[in-house]
């Protein structure tokens, strides 16, 4: 008879998160110093161990009011995001990644949000009702589900792909503007890579580890297996040059996301056919000042379907560019704008980046979860089976060739 699997359980708020708490919060946040919070209710989102980086609680809250609308009583719709005091990265990541999250909703966000809809070139962000670090840090949102705001997987158009890559190229462009204008992004950086950090390992390292043991056992693929290992061996030092903002021969910098995949979008959708019309990016914690490129490589990789890449990956790189440039001029930026050209080059340079997000995190999209045993799945001992996947496999070696061609792995 087989060990009995312990189904984690879901997260409780903190005693904080108490009434007066967000009587508090609502009192400055509606502009009512008289305001009341009659009842609230939480509601954990996602499941337990879905975000490493915070604690989500969705919020729905009954207040009482001065207001004369409906005797003043409203009801609040509000999603909380709270710093883990434990955890893999609460252990590991020195609470950096809140660090910055607040400091973007602090400072940042509101004069990229400003530039961009003073000039019609708007940008929908999350409202932010709350952002401190005190008692604990956290983030309050104003929960965008009832606006009909909702998540998607990968994007299977170039379409439907559309208002991502306006929403990256006004974001980007936004940022250029203001550094050319005393904001100093410089701060958004980070050292994992030079540091070498061991939480490195565990996110890349073992998956590059199992790709190369893979890759000595398809057929055709044995002259490759040398300039894999040769890259790979040295995967953190490429990380660094292509996330720092200072690797010599950069030919520009905005500022990027930085962790661009599905759990951090939501989308309006069309009522008839059900498609994409507009879209918007949640989750600023990985944002970082360096090249164009670590945005534009997780469009390309894990927000756009593979297929819709290789069908449309200069479409979506030259309608990207559009917007960035005209972006620029509509914000009036009257200095030198950076062309095809320069965003083709620097695609190049930080290539490395393209093979990571291949060989680490697509093969995952390649394995048939059905089949995995329930307890493994608890446990997260999934393996690396996208590896054996003859799709995967065929994608792959149509695409390494380039990769060395291209010098990507020297």
């Amino acid at each position: 008879m087989g060990d009995v699997v312990t189904e984690p359980k879901p997260a409780s708020p903190p005693e904080w998160l108490d009434s007066a708490f967000l009587e508090s919060v609502l009192r400055k946040s509606e502009g009512d110093k008289d305001l009341q919070v009659v009842s609230f209710e939480s509601t954990p989102v996602g499941k337990p161990g879905e975000y490493l980086a915070s604690q989500l609680f969705r919020l729905t809250v009954e207040c009482q009011g001065t207001a004369k609308l409906d005797g003043g009583k409203s009801t609040k719709k509000l999603v909380i995001k709270i710093q883990p005091d434990k955890g893999v990265l609460a252990d590991t990541m020195d609470s950096s990644l809140f660090k910055t999250e607040l400091k973007m909703y602090g400072e940042f966000l509101p004069k990229l949000e400003r530039v961009l809809a003073e000039n019609e070139k708007s940008l929908p962000l999350p409202k932010c009702v709350h952002a401190s670090a005190v008692p604990q840090p956290t983030i309050i949102l104003e929960d965008l589900a009832p606006a009909g705001w909702k998540g998607h997987d990968l994007i299977e158009s170039f379409e439907e792909a559309k208002p991502i890559a306006t929403a990256i190229a006004r974001f980007h462009a936004a940022s250029f503007y203001l550094s050319k204008n005393k904001t100093d992004f410089e701060s958004f950086q980070t050292d994992l890579f030079e540091k070498k950090h061991p939480v490195l390992e565990w996110m890349f390292g073992n998956n590059l580890k199992a790709f190369n043991e893979a890759l000595r056992t398809w057929h055709g693929c044995e002259q490759f297996v040398e300039p894999f290992e040769r890259a790979f061996a040295d995967y953190c030092d490429r990380l660094h040059n292509i996330y720092s903002c200072k690797t010599a021969g950069r030919l520009y910098n905005v500022l990027n996301h930085g962790d661009f995949h599905a759990k951090n979008l939501l989308h309006q959708f069309n009522d008839e056919n059900g498609s994409i019309v507009e879209s918007r990016f949640l989750d600023f914690q990985a944002c970082c000042w360096s090249t164009p490129a670590i945005d534009l490589y997780y469009l390309l990789n894990n927000i756009v379907h593979y297929k819709v890449k290789a069908a449309h990956k200069d479409d979506l790189i030259a309608f990207y560019h559009a917007e960035f440039t005209a972006t620029l001029k509509a914000i009036g930026f009257l200095g030198y704008i950076p062309t095809m050209l320069d965003l083709q080059i620097e695609l190049l340079r930080n290539g490395f980046l393209d093979i990571l997000h291949y060989t680490c995190f697509l093969q995952f999209r390649f394995i048939d979860f059905s089949k995995i045993p329930p307890e493994k799945l608890a446990t997260g001992q999934v393996g690396n089976l996208g590896l054996e996947n003859e799709e995967y496999k065929t994608l792959m070696k149509s695409l390494i060739p380039g990769y060395v061609h291209k010098g990507l792995l020297e």
